[in-house]
């Protein structure tokens, strides 16, 4: 009797090129390197070392011993609808910035933990009738408006319908386009940023007033100082900037009560005792209600400012535990943990402006812009080309809306932070690198050795220099069936991080 055996794989028409080359799995390797990123960047060069003693020079890495003479590096692109791959590595750094600032860790002390602690959102005030769900915690939708009669441009001015579900494509637009303030909401779109400034700067003056100090310290004439709140306190702070259905940017964010020693600055050490989250929850809203920002005139004559809108929202965070946040829901009267601001937070940082991705990139000319129109719904793409036309006047050059417009003029980072808040981007990237450096591929520790092999305990050590020459190829996969064999790529590291952290979860204490 003979036993049957299973037939070669197929040369699917993703692997049959590079199969022909017989670079299939020095390809899979750089894939499985960058986790299947969707666009990556292709470099060309070298990198080497140069010994200082003997000046000899010893090249480590050609890409010229790669699939195609290149390497591939990560887009490092934020949005998940652009990467899936690279978005999850952002928002997992995202992750550790807002935890690190809330229990300790990565160079921040646990003793952060103990300050007070308030996670505060700021929404943007009404520039007209938009379509509304009317749903709270717990309450289902409502009426979305109950008015009667028609606008001066003959539209109706309510909507007697009850947008249940919230993905209704309604929600979010403007019941009357004509009547809608659409150059205000993309000045104010871009004004946030500043506002958010003044707003922090705000919350100061009035906590110093609370107190009975100055908010700045200054020295008199006769050599001795006036001690300021400033001197003694520091509200530090990360925020995440989310795009409303409305086309609309809010803010939610992390604040932080520390202390302040002048001899010291990089320390963190715990407020007075006077510094309470209560006081700093007052201070806030109050700063929130009264700040006003000057926001430019779109025909450059007068101006007016801009402000936050009535709905805003403050919450004390408890360290020791608390509710976790459930979807998109209201967080009035809860106490939230650091693990669920967290997640919160990092959701946010990946998210795109628009659904499907149709305004992930920057509209560069105007072909690109009536390209882009025609996959957004009216009230986006009315506020993308009010974003444009704004742009092409000479007095508002300096806020770069066309720069913006897909973004709704919006000009600031997505997530921001103070700088002694906690870590940061750069550090999160560098300790993946060392971890690389200082682990092989099953996670086990090795010693990094040199050119000549030697212990290396870093990149550019007292007796190496690290040389390098780089040159870009392009973006994106040289052949098309590569973005497939990217996908299996993304997919795979997809299950590797999706059992890791079931075996995370399994391995936790409960």
């Amino acid at each position: 009797m003979t036993t049957a055996t299973a037939p070669p794989p197929a040369l699917t028409p993703e692997t049959a090129a590079r199969r022909a080359d017989g670079t299939l799995e020095a390809f899979r390797a750089q894939l499985d390197r960058v986790a299947g990123c969707t666009r990556p960047i292709r470099l060309s060069g070298w990198s080497g070392q140069a010994d200082t003693r003997t000046g000899e020079i010893r090249r480590t890495f050609d890409s010229a011993t790669q699939p195609d003479g290149t390497i591939l590096i990560p887009c490092g692109n934020r949005r998940a609808s652009v990467c899936p791959s690279c978005s999850y590595t952002y928002a997992g750094d995202a992750w550790q910035i807002v935890h690190s600032g809330l229990t300790g860790g990565r160079g921040v002390p646990a003793e952060v933990a103990e300050h007070p602690g308030l996670f505060v959102t700021v929404t943007a005030p009404s520039f007209g009738m938009v379509h509304t769900r009317n749903a709270g915690k717990g309450r289902p939708a409502r009426t979305c408006h109950r008015l009667s009669g028609t606008c001066p441009h003959g539209q109706p001015v309510g909507c007697w319908r009850t947008h249940d579900d919230p993905a209704d494509p309604l929600l979010g637009q403007a019941l009357c386009l004509a009547c809608y303030d659409l150059t205000g909401a993309v000045l104010w779109n871009a004004t946030a940023a500043r506002l958010w400034k003044r707003t922090v700067d705000l919350a100061y003056r009035r906590m110093a007033a609370q107190v009975g100090m100055p908010a700045l310290g200054y020295t008199r004439r006769d050599g001795t100082r006036r001690v300021g709140l400033r001197d003694l306190i520091r509200i530090s702070y990360v925020k995440v900037a989310e795009g409303q259905q409305r086309a609309l940017i809010h803010y939610h964010a992390v604040m932080r009560l520390d202390g302040f020693d002048r001899d010291n600055p990089d320390a963190w050490p715990p407020p007075p005792a006077w510094a309470t989250g209560k006081l700093l929850a007052a201070c806030w809203r109050w700063a929130v209600e009264r700040a006003r920002e000057p926001c430019p005139s779109p025909t450059g004559a007068g101006a007016h400012d801009a402000r936050w809108g009535e709905q805003h929202d403050e919450q004390h965070i408890a360290v020791d535990g608390g509710a976790e946040l459930d979807g998109d829901t209201t967080m009035t009267g809860r106490r939230l943990s650091p693990q669920a601001v967290g997640n919160y937070l990092a959701k946010y940082t990946t998210k795109s402006v628009a659904d499907g991705g149709a305004l992930d990139r920057p509209i560069r000319k105007t072909a690109d812009l009536f390209a882009v129109l025609p996959f957004l719904n009216p009230h986006q793409a009315a506020m993308v080309k009010t974003a444009w036309t704004l742009g092409g006047r000479r007095h508002l050059e300096a806020l770069r809306l066309r720069a913006n417009a897909h973004q709704y003029g919006y000009r600031g980072h997505w997530l921001t932070k103070s700088r002694r808040y906690s870590t940061t981007f750069g550090a999160c990237r560098q300790e993946r690198r060392d971890w690389n450096r200082t682990h092989d591929s099953a996670g086990n520790p090795r010693t990094p050795l040199d050119a000549w092999n030697r212990p290396l305990e870093n990149d550019t050590g007292d007796e190496v220099i690290a040389l390098g020459s780089w040159r870009f190829e392009g973006a994106g996969y040289r052949l098309a069936g590569d973005a497939q064999l990217a996908a299996m790529a993304a997919d795979l590291a997809r299950s590797r991080r999706e059992a890791a952290r079931d075996a995370r979860d399994t391995a936790r204490p409960s």
